[in-house]
């Protein structure tokens, strides 16, 4: 596999200095759009969330998706939110939290749908924790979180090995079904920790089996200790991103912004684009100074 991408919903850069952080090189702060529809929306798109409006992927066919940029390229897609109905690539696509039930409308091919119950017992967010909320089962609602991430697991090893895709795009949801627990006092502070080393432990997995030539990793906001996120308040708005590659590339900077995802998925599959607003964070000795330039001219540097 040349890239593999994980979306964490909602968590903040200190993830990485849990035991199991050094899965990443480099890691650092990642500027968002506050939540979670227009984030991801931009590392489809690679557009700001006003260009693309805060809706289902569908609606907004006159832009050009990821997708599409890639064409034939074996692709697989799990999860990413603003995605509904599912989209028809070379490999597998499932949903975001859109989709509630495994039909022909969440998943791509249709014959996927009997496949995921079958050997991964794949469900939306709705058939589990949804209904544990609803009766107030707080610690059967963490416990529901947490087999989330592990079902998020088994399906994206079980797809790479089914599509040897060059490209894997999945997200983690289920840390931010806690953090907005968190906001209202049903989950404590001890439960948020427990959540985030999870999640790592989970990553770790994913990158540790799949063994990608670069992985991508980032969140489409940040969070507090009172589960407050996705908020124009910095300490919500930032997330973060890391990566690990093979590539040759120079160490890159700190601090970025959610529009650089895209870029930075381009480029490690080597798929030529045209001028975007984000900058990728790979690129080579000889691109470094026209990126330089690039960076010193962008509004959020």
């Amino acid at each position: 596999m040349k890239t593999l991408v994980l979306g964490l919903d909602g968590l903040d850069d200190e993830l990485w200095a849990l035991p199991g952080g050094d899965v990443v090189q480099y890691h650092g702060r990642l500027e968002t759009f506050y939540t979670t529809f227009p984030s991801f929306m931009s590392t489809l798109t690679g557009m700001r969330y006003k260009q693309t409006a805060f809706a289902p992927h569908r609606v907004f066919r006159n832009h050009t998706f990821i997708w599409d940029r890639l064409g034939d390229m074996r692709q697989t897609y799990i999860n990413i939110p603003p995605t509904y109905p599912a989209e028809l690539v070379n490999g597998s696509f499932i949903c975001g939290f859109m989709g509630s039930r495994l039909n022909s409308n969440s998943v791509c091919p249709p014959s996927l749908v009997e496949d995921l119950r079958r050997d991964v017992d794949y469900r939306f967010t709705e058939e589990l924790d949804k209904p544990l909320a609803l009766e107030g089962r707080w610690d059967d609602f963490f416990e529901s979180c947490v087999a989330l991430m592990d079902m998020r697991t088994r399906a994206i090893k079980y797809l790479a090995e089914r599509d040897r895709s060059e490209l894997l795009y999945a997200v983690y949801t289920a840390s931010d079904e806690c953090l907005h627990q968190r906001v209202e006092g049903r989950l404590g502070e001890r439960r948020i920790r427990e959540m985030k080393r999870i999640l790592l432990e989970n990553v770790n997995d994913v990158v540790e089996t799949l063994q990608p030539d670069t992985t991508v990793l980032f969140s489409d906001h940040g969070f507090n200790m009172q589960g407050y996120h996705g908020t124009k308040d910095p300490e919500t708005r930032w997330g973060t991103w890391a990566l690990r590659s093979d590539l040759d590339h120079v160490p890159p900077r700190k601090e970025a912004h959610i529009l650089d995802v895209l870029p930075t998925i381009l480029t490690s599959l080597d798929v030529p684009y045209e001028p975007l607003e984000g900058c990728s964070l790979l690129f080579s000795e000889s691109d470094k100074r026209a990126m330089i330039a690039k960076l010193e001219r962008l509004s959020y540097i």
